[in-house]
């Protein structure tokens, strides 16, 4: 199997997800190449330093899901915990010795982080940066002037017109 590398491909452009997206994907790169090659030392030793990195990383996304409202919080979380509950599962396997783990366990992260990173970490990226750039909410005001006398408001509640301002977009 070749080495798993990340790519712009997994990219969901917040750059400290995607930095600790880097550091996953090296670790069960590191990981599957002690398979062939480490010590059973070694191999646990990088087993706990990728579950940790994974177990890190999830709650990280979870807290900023959390301070953002983040509306499908409930349903990525729902799909950290099933990850991590598979993982802790190899793991057991590999502590006890079975190699058929380690292997099944790379296996299923190669596939599970390049669909997760690339759906469900994508459409929490987008939120996270649109609510970075206030466009969460704009402010209509009904009325029964015409819509060009109409007043209009930002996420801050600040009044701007809409045909001078760009407010930072």
């Amino acid at each position: 199997m070749a080495a798993l590398k990340w790519s712009t491909s997994d990219a969901v452009w917040i750059e400290e997800v995607d930095d600790e997206h880097k550091e996953i994907f090296a670790a069960i790169a590191g990981f599957q190449t002690l398979l062939g090659t480490g010590s059973r030392e070694e191999i646990r030793e990088s087993l706990g330093r990728l579950t940790s990195a994974v177990s890190e990383h999830f709650a990280h996304e979870e807290r900023l899901m959390r301070a953002s409202r983040y509306y499908s919080l409930s349903w990525h979380k729902g799909l950290h915990d099933a990850a991590l509950r598979k993982v802790r599962y190899f793991a057991d396997g590999i502590e006890q010795g079975d190699t058929g783990a380690a292997r099944a366990m790379v296996k299923y992260l190669r596939s599970w982080l390049r669909t997760h990173t690339r759906l469900a970490d994508r459409m929490m990226g987008a939120y996270l940066r649109n609510e970075q750039r206030s466009l969460g909410k704009i402010v209509f005001r009904a009325g029964t002037k015409a819509a060009d006398a109409c007043g209009w408001v930002d996420s801050a509640g600040n009044r701007f017109d809409p045909t001078t301002t760009h407010n930072g977009l």
